[in-house]
């Protein structure tokens, strides 16, 4: 960092407006409200819940894959998502044993 500072010299530049507001725009929108959401689903879903979330990454990465890029589904692909879903599907069933 020390030699990016000497290289660059940041303190002689000077920001433009457009730039200046998408900082500010992705700082209090996609990161703000993101975080906002995360704290309200942990709050009513719980901790194991949220942690499910990261499991669903790959399978939105699959389909928005397919759609957008034109990306090939392989049956490799479509068993790794089933076992994914199965894998959310237990820990989930998991989560929700009584206590009597």
């Amino acid at each position: 960092m020390p030699i990016s500072f000497f290289i660059e010299q940041p303190w002689n530049l000077s920001p433009r407006l457009d730039s200046t507001l998408s900082i500010i725009y992705l700082g209090v929108f996609s990161t703000g409200i993101a975080w906002l959401l995360r704290f309200y689903i942990l709050k009513h879903n719980g901790l194991v819940f949220q942690s499910q979330v990261a499991y669903l990454i790959p399978i939105f990465g699959v389909i928005l894959g397919f759609l957008i890029l034109n990306e090939e589904i392989t049956q490799k692909v479509i068993v790794s998502l089933i076992a994914v879903i199965i894998g959310i599907y237990i820990v989930k069933k998991g989560s929700k044993t009584k206590i009597d």
